[in-house]
């Protein structure tokens, strides 16, 4: 019978992916900062995706694709993984950890059941991409050692609950049984080098993003309708989006106010480790436009209770907020483009 216990240090974060890839990487033999695992893989974004046949509009801050850029970045190889069939998943899993491997696996938020209570997550809301840390197995009562973000000890999670959650419909594409390999290299990418690479690819990808749904023209299309929600959808389904946008927004592992927090720390370490003022300024504005985020989280949040409160009150402060949002956020990624197209 196989029992299986890594020997893994985990440190706790503020939001899944950015801690995810802190501990792997501290697992490694590099030690670096939540802010600057995020800001290496160009954390900071914007997710807005809406369609007339969607349950669920997708709305979130950060970028896509977080661990494969940070990986990419600093020259760790790293595989994204999948097999349909649970079990045999589930012995591949296995077989990592007997290497003596801790595996990142991708779950979605609403089946996790100790993290749906904890962030009272709607069950009809279905939210992928949550990513946690596979760390030991024990055959006898099939369960996993899992660590997540904001617990300092391990989960214990059994099998089939893994299985539940390693399935989700984001209403863009299906996704299941999704975990990550990574080859690590004798040797680092130099830190200074990987961070104006970090933010050259946060500045190319918010302002000249893959799709319509990302970057900053996302961003612009979210803060111009919130608003009007009500002219698009009835009262109930105004209000399960409204909440389940105030969770991801603003309490839902992402580090307070869309990011903005996290991502103005990162400006002001590595502005300190560059040399570079400007980048300290940048951060500084973004602690500002944080609060910003948080106000119009709370108004959302309001209107999740209200659906002719808060944000779909009519009032003409909302769209005063949200012009206020968009044209600050636009300013600082301009600066940062401007400072990070003089590196190249």
């Amino acid at each position: 019978m196989k029992s299986i216990s890594l020997d893994y240090h985990h440190q706790r974060g503020t939001h899944c992916i950015t801690t995810a890839m802190m501990n792997l990487f501290n697992h490694f033999g590099i030690a670096l900062s939540e802010e600057i695992c995020f800001g290496l893989g160009g954390g900071l974004g914007f997710t807005y995706a809406r369609g007339r046949d969607m349950d669920q509009f997708m709305v979130f801050g950060r970028s896509d694709d977080l661990e494969l850029n940070i990986c990419e970045i600093l020259g760790v190889h790293a595989i994204l993984k999948q097999e349909h069939n649970s079990e045999k998943a589930l012995q591949s899993i296995i077989s990592l950890l007997e290497r003596g491997e801790p595996v990142l696996v991708d779950l979605d938020t609403s089946r996790l059941s100790y993290l749906s209570r904890t962030l009272d997550w709607p069950e009809y809301a279905t939210h992928g991409g949550h990513k946690a840390v596979i760390t030991g197995y024990e055959e006898v009562t099939r369960t996993l050692e899992v660590y997540d973000y904001i617990w300092g000890t391990p989960r214990s999670l059994p099998v089939e609950d893994l299985f539940k959650a390693w399935k989700t419909y984001s209403g863009i594409s299906p996704a299941s049984n999704l975990w990550y390999e990574f080859t690590v290299p004798n040797t680092f990418i130099d830190l200074d080098q990987a961070l104006r690479k970090g933010i050259y690819l946060n500045v190319y990808r918010m302002l000249t993003p893959w799709n319509k749904f990302h970057g900053i023209d996302a961003m612009r299309s979210f803060l111009r309708e919130v608003p009007n929600w009500p002219y698009l959808m009835n009262e109930e389904k105004r209000k399960k989006l409204a909440f389940s946008s105030y969770i991801a927004l603003e309490i839902g592992g992402t580090g307070k106010s869309a990011f903005r927090r996290m991502f103005s720390r990162f400006l002001k370490q590595a502005g300190h480790i560059l040399d570079e003022p400007q980048l300290i300024n940048v951060g500084e504005h973004y602690r500002e436009i944080s609060l910003l985020w948080t106000e119009l989280a709370e108004r959302i949040r309001v209107g999740s209770i209200d659906p002719n409160e808060g944000i779909f009150s009519g009032s003409p402060d909302n769209e005063q907020l949200t012009d206020e949002i968009y044209k600050r956020e636009y300013e600082q990624f301009q600066k940062l483009h401007n400072l990070s197209s003089s590196w190249l």
